[in-house]
C-alpha cells in the first residue's frame, strides 16, 4: 500500500512538472458552469417635471416623484412619507389599493343607478326597480323574482367573483391594451382618474340618499324638472 501511494504521488508530481515545463495551465478542478437568467426590469416611466400638482409640498415631492400613475404630489397626511410618522404602507401598495377600489367603485356607480334607469324605461319589473339603498334591506326570501333561486345566484356570483379575483392576481403577459409605452401610461392615468371620480360618485350617492331619501336618478329628474327648487342649496337645509 505504501509503495502504491509513493508511485501515485511520483506520477502526479511528474505530470505537474511536465505541464509547467511545457507552459500549460495547471489542472483546475472540473466545475459545471451555472447560468442565472434574470428578467430585465424596466424602470417605471416618470411623469415630467412639469406634471400637474395638487397641493404638493416640498416634502411630498421628495418621495412622490411621478413614477406612479395619477401621482400629483398630494399627500397631506404623509401616509407615503418614509421619513415622517406615515410610511407604514409601501406607496405602490397604496396605489394598487386605490386602483382596485376605483374599479369596484366604477362598477358600483353604474350598478347603483342602473335599476332606476331601467325601471323608469319599463325594461325591468317595478318590484326590482328600487333605489340602491333599499335593496339591502330586503330579506333573502323577499320580492325579487329572478331566473334562479337565491342560493344558485349566490354560488354563481361567488364563482364569477372568484374568477375575477384569480385573474386580478395573475401577471398577464399581454393585457390587450397599451400597445406602446406612452399609450399604456395614458390608459393607467385615465383608469386612476375615472376610479377617483367613481369613488366620489359613491360618496355622493350616500349623501343624496341621506338627505333626499330617493335615488340618484330620481334626484336628477327632479332637478331637471325644477332646477330652482331642487338643487344642492335647497336640499341641504338643516333645521
Amino acid at each position: 500500500m505504501a509503495a502504491q501511494a509513493l508511485v501515485s504521488s511520483s506520477l502526479t508530481s511528474s505530470v505537474e512538472s511536465a505541464r509547467h515545463l511545457l507552459g500549460a495551465r495547471p489542472a483546475a478542478p472540473s466545475r459545471k458552469a451555472s447560468f442565472v437568467v434574470r428578467a430585465a426590469s424596466t424602470p417605471p416611466v416618470k411623469q415630467g417635471s412639469d406634471r400637474q400638482l395638487w397641493f404638493a409640498s416640498k416634502q411630498s415631492l421628495t418621495y412622490l416623484d411621478g413614477s406612479l400613475p395619477g401621482d400629483f404630489g398630494f399627500d397631506p397626511l404623509g401616509l407615503s412619507d418614509p421619513e415622517g410618522t406615515g410610511g407604514f404602507i409601501e406607496p405602490r401598495w397604496l396605489a394598487y389599493g386605490e386602483i382596485i377600489n376605483g374599479r369596484f367603485a366604477m362598477l358600483g356607480a353604474v350598478g347603483s343607478i342602473a335599476p332606476e334607469i331601467l325601471g323608469k324605461a319599463g325594461l325591468i319589473p317595478p318590484e326590482t326597480a328600487l333605489p340602491w339603498f333599499r335593496t339591502g334591506v330586503i330579506p333573502p326570501a323577499g320580492t325579487y323574482n329572478y331566473w334562479a333561486d337565491n342560493y344558485t345566484l349566490f354560488v354563481l356570483e361567488m364563482a364569477l367573483m372568484g374568477f375575477a379575483e384569480h385573474r386580478r392576481f395573475q401577471d398577464w403577459a399581454k393585457p390587450g391594451f397599451g400597445k406602446d409605452e406612452k399609450s399604456m401610461k395614458d390608459l393607467k392615468l385615465k383608469e386612476v382618474k375615472n376610479g377617483r371620480l367613481a369613488m366620489l360618485a359613491i360618496v355622493g350617492y350616500f349623501i343624496q340618499a341621506l338627505v333626499t331619501g330617493v335615488g340618484p336618478y330620481q334626484n336628477l329628474l327632479d332637478h331637471l324638472a325644477d332646477p330652482v327648487n331642487n338643487n344642492i342649496l335647497t336640499n341641504l337645509k338643516f333645521h
